[in-house]
């Protein structure tokens, strides 16, 4: 596992080839990257801060009220904030046509797809993923799930699918471009010894 100090290299360049895309400028992690710390909303409010704040936080309060016994849910919640997770990534999609949140293990996390609502999950979904699938003669040699995220599957839920992609195998940059790369050994032509 890596952990946050090994970090300032994710790969030396003998051991591995990386794309360009991966060995500029940018936040660069592996799939079994730890994040250090635990991300919360925000830190906490000086007293100036809540004195400047006590008007809005009052008019809040009773808007609040009033949605919350008409049972109205509030596009912005002040006293229930969302749950933060580290390995929130960048959303896939545009302004104005709805996005999905990808995490940098491969996990799609987080959907905006209709306007103004925001369907905040904070666990992986299990059957949002993409799938490499390599055919020959008309058979399957080879499938794995692209993604290196833990997800808790029951039963025979997505049974058939192989959720086993090593962590050390995928790459991820961000900045300037967002770049997932999934090293398949078996089908490499650079073989690592």
């Amino acid at each position: 596992m890596v952990t946050e100090p090994q970090l300032g290299h994710i790969v030396d360049s003998e051991t591995l080839w990386l794309p360009c895309e991966l060995t500029g400028p940018g936040w660069k992690a592996r799939g079994d990257r730890i994040p250090a710390d635990k991300r919360v909303p925000f830190n906490r409010p000086t007293a100036k801060q809540i004195l400047d704040a006590l008007p809005f936080v009052t008019r809040y309060f009773f808007y609040w009220m009033k949605h919350t016994f008409d049972r109205e849910k509030l596009f912005i919640n002040t006293f229930q904030p969302l749950k933060h997770k580290p390995f929130y990534g960048v959303p896939c999609g545009g302004i104005g046509c709805g996005a999905m949140g990808r995490d940098f293990r491969g996990g799609f996390c987080k959907f905006s797809l209709r306007p103004g609502l925001v369907e905040h999950k904070v666990d992986i979904i299990p059957a949002n993923h993409f799938i490499l699938s390599v055919r020959s003669d008309g058979r399957c040699i080879y499938q794995k799930v692209l993604s290196c995220a833990d997800m808790a599957l029951s039963g025979q839920q997505l049974s058939a699918w192989d959720f086993s992609f090593p962590k050390e195998d995928l790459y991820y940059r961000f900045f300037t471009v967002i770049v997932h790369m999934f090293h398949v050994y078996l089908f490499s032509p650079i073989r690592n010894p």
